[in-house]
């Protein structure tokens, strides 16, 4: 299973044990503002994102937990974008740690990850207009805005990175 350790952070696989975690990030309007919008913690929630963490594959693309001294603080994805043959970079963090650098810190190691393990030449992601936050994490990962799309039915910018730089 891919672990990684960065400066600051534990990054592993999504567990069961993060559904409760995921769920409140999901029922948080500040966090879900740039995404396809809030997600309330309703019990069929909670079935629908155990179901899913309980089959994702341990190897390969996929989704991890993003842990901060033992805390998970948010989570950081590297899974097939829809509709195409590329993998999108996405991430998710609880408010109170923005603005300190983990999503690039997570970014840059599931990049790397991307490029050494799995063999991908190159890495997108979608960024909600008006997310400046997201668009500079971007950039600071290298990534080139690429133009704007319709995907997730929803008007974003799509950010390509080429792998072998």
């Amino acid at each position: 299973m891919a672990t990684f350790k960065t400066r600051r952070l534990l990054i592993t696989r999504l567990s069961s044990d993060d559904v409760g975690f995921v769920m409140t990030m999901e029922a948080d309007p500040e966090v879900m503002r740039y995404t396809t919008g809030v997600v309330a913690p309703t019990p069929s929630r909670r079935k629908e994102v155990l179901a899913y963490v309980d089959s994702a594959p341990h190897e390969g693309p996929g989704h991890w937990r993003v842990e901060l001294q033992g805390k998970p603080i948010g989570w950081i994805s590297l899974t097939p974008l829809e509709s195409t043959d590329r993998f999108q970079l996405a991430y998710r963090f609880a408010k109170v740690f923005w603005g300190n650098g983990y999503a690039t810190e997570a970014g840059a190691a599931i990049l790397d990850y991307a490029r050494e393990v799995l063999g991908l030449s190159e890495c997108v992601a979608l960024v909600w207009p008006d997310n400046n936050a997201s668009t500079h994490v971007l950039s600071k990962l290298r990534f080139q805005y690429e133009g704007s799309s319709v995907y997730y039915g929803n008007d974003v910018n799509v950010f390509v990175r080429a792998l072998d730089v």
